[in-house]
């Protein structure tokens, strides 16, 4: 089996063109551990802040819920002050023996029951 003839001159260019793509291939590797390193710097900041944003979520579901509970808590707390002064103005009307006259002004507001339409 025979080789093919090579120059020297074609060798010593083969051995520049190999350093060059040697020092390529170096420089390449070292570009992509440096931009793997980064890739993990960066995950690990977006997990944090995923974890930080799921923290503040929370904590503002958890606010929002509470505000919610106490509008709830208020509006009962409201309806059953109408109930009660629906139930006592009932009362003192009949211990009046109140026949269903319309109650002068007056009288509504000694009774506390003016309606809001009439105050506008």
């Amino acid at each position: 089996m025979r080789l093919p003839f090579i120059s020297r001159r074609a060798f010593d260019d083969l051995g520049r063109a190999h350093s060059l793509l040697r020092g390529r291939l170096v420089n390449e590797q070292t570009a992509h551990r440096e931009a793997e390193a980064e890739l993990a710097l960066l995950q690990k900041w977006i997990t944090r802040e995923m974890v930080t944003r799921n923290k503040v979520s929370t904590s503002s579901d958890r606010r929002l819920a509470r505000a919610v509970r106490a509008l709830a808590a208020e509006r009962a707390q409201a309806a059953a002050y109408r109930r009660t002064i629906r139930r006592l103005t009932d009362q003192l009307l009949d211990a009046t023996d109140y026949q269903g006259e319309p109650l002068q002004a007056a009288e509504r507001r000694v009774l506390g029951i003016e309606d809001a339409k009439e105050e506008s």
